[in-house]
């Protein structure tokens, strides 16, 4: 087990590097980082907050992710105002809640009881509740970011014993015979790799 891993940020170009790559229409390697890195993140929001289903999702994603690079390339976004994710979270939720509420006009559906409440019309969440659904998917995104930069920095069978053992739920005896390692070897991937995450998140958020 490596337990003094290297530092090594792989795959994390700064926000700031990355729109300033986003200037050129014609740079497709900044456009392909910036859809790898945040279209996941918006395909998420979409589900768990407007409950769409994944390939409405990705359509959403796609389309939110174009308006952002057209604004931005426009010189729209201003830096020193806020930053990336706020400016990408107002660009999402509204081009997302636009479309939820097209495809509800759509299905010209029929509200079942306005008294009551019940119908068949999606529920647009209120303002503070998407910025907490946001919130949780940023953080979300990018401790994923973190564990997939500690795959560069631990032994794939470390690596896997603790995604089997804390991701998975796996029990700690069921994972040292299905790896072929001691429990307490599971126990100290968990405790090594938690412990460089810690590391990590100040880095990667900053970076994000």
């Amino acid at each position: 087990m490596d337990s003094a891993p290297q530092e090594t940020l792989v795959k994390t170009t700064t926000s700031t590097d990355l729109l300033d790559g986003l200037k050129n229409p014609a740079n497709q390697s900044a456009w392909d980082l910036f859809v790898n890195r945040y279209r996941p993140l918006v395909v998420s929001y979409a589900q768990q907050a407007f409950g769409f289903g994944h390939e409405d999702a990705e359509d959403a994603a796609q389309i939110a992710l174009a308006d952002f690079a057209r604004a931005y390339q426009a010189g729209q976004y201003e830096q020193d105002k806020g930053r990336l994710r706020k400016w990408l979270f107002g660009i999402a939720t509204r081009r997302i809640r636009n479309l939820a509420r097209q495809k509800a006009r759509n299905r010209e559906v029929q509200v079942a009881d306005a008294s009551s409440g019940t119908g068949f019309l999606p529920r647009i969440p209120a303002d503070d509740q998407l910025e907490q659904a946001w919130e949780t998917e940023w953080r979300h995104a990018v401790m994923q970011q973190c564990v997939e930069e500690i795959r560069f920095q631990f032994d794939g069978k470390t690596v896997d014993a603790f995604e089997l053992y804390v991701s998975q739920e796996v029990p700690a005896s069921k994972v040292a015979e299905k790896l072929g390692m001691t429990e307490n070897s599971v126990y100290l991937a968990k405790h090594h790799i938690l412990k460089r995450i810690r590391e990590l998140l100040p880095r990667m958020e900053e970076i994000w």
